[in-house]
């Protein structure tokens, strides 16, 4: 699903970041999307919009029959991998005691391995 979306003042964002969306006390609106560390000034005009494009995408979810998307082919769509997920679950209930403890030991390496090549405060796995 395409959630980039172009405003009036030419901005483009991605709407599916969004959080929320404060008047401010010249007539203008600060957004605020998921990840960024400051708010977005936007035009009234932008504003405006972006309410429009919001209040689409919550009748879609409210309307799920008109969005096209059909739970029940999805399902059918998804027998195989369903199938290989329920082998994989059956494997893993079955396995010995000495196999989990070998994986345990090599998901540990694999998470210091990989937090020795990130930088200080980036660590995925370790506490920094």
């Amino acid at each position: 699903m395409n959630t980039s979306v172009e405003l009036p003042s030419g901005k483009i964002l991605n709407i599916a970041r969004f959080i929320a969306l404060l008047p401010d006390d010249n007539s203008n609106y600060q957004l605020i999307l998921e990840g960024y560390p400051n708010p977005i000034n936007i035009e009234s005009s932008d504003a405006q919009t972006l309410k429009q494009i919001l209040e689409l995408a919550q009748e879609k979810k409210a309307n799920p029959s008109q969005s096209g998307w059909d739970k029940e082919q999805q399902l059918q769509k998804n027998q195989k991998a369903i199938a290989l997920l329920a082998k994989r679950i059956q494997q893993h209930q079955n396995m010995s005691d000495e196999e989990a403890r070998e994986r345990e030991e090599f998901f540990e390496e694999f998470k210091q391995i990989i937090d020795e090549q990130r930088s200080p405060g980036q660590k995925l796995y370790l506490q920094s």
